[in-house]
């Protein structure tokens, strides 16, 4: 592995220049928009609106009165799969048949039946509302009653292949690269997409759809990762807000898609075919020049290196990170650079072999303090999906508009990615996690402690919570690619969103928990959020550091960590020291030479803490 920081290369290129500028929108397309539609488009194509049993006798009244003469009322609404066995050409007369009511009286105010008239389920089929959808896979299937089942299952099959997916280009993106495993993904979306608007049945429409939830959320987490490891740490946060902001704005297109196409097979080509051009990205997008160092192919990342430095003007040497190396090297052999105190080395445990670790998961975990802040932010990100997808999901049972309802859940997530863009930078990571959280499990435990009526109190605390459930989940994803090394970076993330994504096969029938009642959803995940808030400060703050590059760095990254901590403040990350620069470590100052003497100095585990202060919230 070189012994290069990446974060001090980014420093002679531009942290934050036109190069990773231009790929970072780029890499925001795929990674929001395709990511949004595949996950949620199911929300709509799937729906299920208002039905009841068709009577083939009363085809000529209106809706009302077919329901009021056949559909037995049980004082608040009708029945949706059952009706009234009887022969109405015996009991009602042929005029009102054919629909020629008397003069003054042209409808049913109130059901008129008779309660000893035999009660099935439907024979002949089902009437649909629609007023909002054209048709939807439902309606055309008749998934509704004894098949109610299906559209529930076909999400769960979604999430069961997202679970392996996120192995599968985890471990792909860490072997082979992240390039490789994006790229893959783009092909395998984008085909499985188009052909799932045309599957025969919905047994065909559930095997494309489990097989395409390989590609979710890998789709969004590869190029997040691969952003975050081509930007320096003072433009991370604003990169970890934007595309989470960029996908939140994606879910409110597919909302106003939707309202608009309200045929499902329309907004299945309309959520797949546009993406068609992105196969273009093969031409397009590189491989990330931190981890080819992480694999020692220096060479490759050289070239990555020489383009970005020759977009963003800036020039470096021929050869520049042969040099860093070879400079590197050479102040390990004179112990020149800096180490950790003896105290704090006696606390890393060594990897069996006194070798450097080849960065496996099985190795991170017989690091304690990177084992216990791996599962610590493995159930922040349950927590935060099963109430994401859940708040999402849950939108239909909230008594408005489905589009509307969804409408409004995206939007609210736009503020919330601005608010933490704003808090992140002073505050840090930790405790806009931990407060985000808080809100939103609170919002939506408190909908059990007012009224279902009037509606508009319970839908208001429940866009809260989604409010402060997006702006943790954005989080989410930043904190976790800071705080895990690049050897083992997309492995463990994916292992992470693996055990969410356990958590989101459970969730379609915490949904469905509706029928029941409308707000034990919310009450479920309202506490789930709320064990993750608490659970939240126990992670180590991560504001304005370098990313850990091997398991050793990451262990050795928050041993001093206290929970009542907080950022005393943004400060500049390298300053001025006769001429060079110098950047913070603890108590010690590692210089950094310009690039014209090509030389870079990376302390083995030497990992720049975040200045804190004692703090009591």
């Amino acid at each position: 592995m070189a012994s290069i920081n990446f974060d001090s290369v980014l420093e002679s290129l531009g942290a934050e220049g036109r190069y990773q500028t231009v790929l970072y929108y780029l890499l925001c397309i795929p990674a929001t928009i395709p990511a949004a539609f595949l996950a949620f488009n199911q929300v709509f194509l799937s729906a299920t609106p208002g039905h009841w049993c068709q009577i083939p006798q009363l085809a000529n009244l209106t809706i009302e009165n077919r329901k009021a003469l056949a559909i037995p009322f049980d004082g608040t609404k009708y029945s949706s799969c059952t009706m009234y066995h009887v022969d109405y050409n015996q009991i009602l007369p042929e005029t009102i048949l054919a629909g020629i009511w008397p003069a003054n009286n042209t409808s049913l105010s109130q059901p008129i039946v008779d309660s000893t008239w035999p009660v099935v389920n439907c024979l002949y089929g089902w009437e649909y509302d629609k007023t909002q959808y054209e048709a939807t896979l439902v309606t055309d299937l008749n998934l509704v009653c004894d098949n109610k089942w299906l559209p529930s299952f076909s999400t769960t099959l979604f999430y069961v292949g997202s679970l392996f997916g996120n192995l599968l280009f985890g471990w792909i993106a860490d072997k082979w690269g992240r390039r490789i495993s994006f790229l893959l993904m783009i092909y395998m979306a984008v085909t499985l997409s188009i052909a799932t608007a045309f599957s025969p049945n919905y047994t065909v429409y559930m095997v494309f759809r489990a097989i395409n939830g390989l590609t979710f959320p890998a789709l969004f987490q590869i190029p997040y990762i691969l952003v975050m490891e081509l930007v320096g740490p003072e433009f991370r946060t604003f990169a970890g807000n934007g595309i989470s902001m960029f996908f939140g704005l994606s879910l409110a297109l597919l909302a106003g898609l939707a309202h608009f196409l309200r045929h499902w097979f329309h907004l299945a080509l309309a959520t797949s075919v546009p993406f068609l051009p992105l196969f273009g990205y093969y031409w397009v997008v590189p491989e990330s020049p931190r981890w080819l160092l992480s694999r020692n192919r220096i060479d490759e990342a050289e070239a990555i290196v020489q383009r970005i430095a020759r977009i963003n003007k800036r020039n470096i040497p021929p050869n520049y990170l042969r040099s860093l190396q070879q400079h590197t090297d050479l102040m390990l052999q004179t112990d020149i650079n800096i180490k950790l105190s003896t105290e704090e080395q006696q606390e890393i445990p060594r990897h069996p072999s006194h070798q450097p670790s080849k960065g496996t998961m099985l190795e991170l975990l017989r690091y304690p303090n990177m084992r216990r802040k791996f599962y610590i932010l493995t159930f922040l990100w349950l927590a935060n999906s099963v109430a994401y997808n859940g708040l999402s999901y849950n939108s239909s049972n909230l008594g408005v508009s489905d589009t509307l309802a969804f409408f409004i859940n995206a939007v609210v997530e736009a503020p919330a990615y601005v608010l933490t863009w704003w808090a992140m930078s002073r505050w840090g990571r930790r405790w806009v996690t931990c407060l985000t959280m808080l809100l939103g499990g609170l919002a939506c435990c408190c909908c059990m402690l007012v009224p279902e009526d009037p509606l508009w109190i319970s839908v208001t605390l429940a866009m809260i919570g989604k409010f402060g459930i997006a702006a943790s989940f954005g989080i989410i994803f930043l904190y976790a690619s800071e705080l895990l090394p690049t050897v083992v970076r997309s492995q463990a993330m994916a292992i992470a969103s693996f055990v969410a994504g356990i958590g989101l096969i459970a969730f379609p029938y915490i949904v469905f928990l509706a029928v029941y009642s409308r707000l034990l959803p919310l009450l479920i995940m309202g506490l789930l959020a709320t064990a993750g808030a608490l659970c939240s400060v126990l992670l180590p703050e991560t504001l304005g550091v370098s990313l850990p590059q091997t398991l050793e760095e990451g262990e050795a990254f928050g041993l001093r960590h206290r929970i009542w901590s907080c950022p005393a403040g943004r400060k500049s990350r390298c300053q001025k020291v006769d001429g060079a620069k110098s950047s913070n470590v603890g108590n010690e100052s590692l210089v950094l030479l310009e690039p014209s003497d090509v030389a870079t100095t990376n302390a083995e585990f030497s990992q720049p803490q975040p200045s804190s202060t004692s703090c009591s919230l």
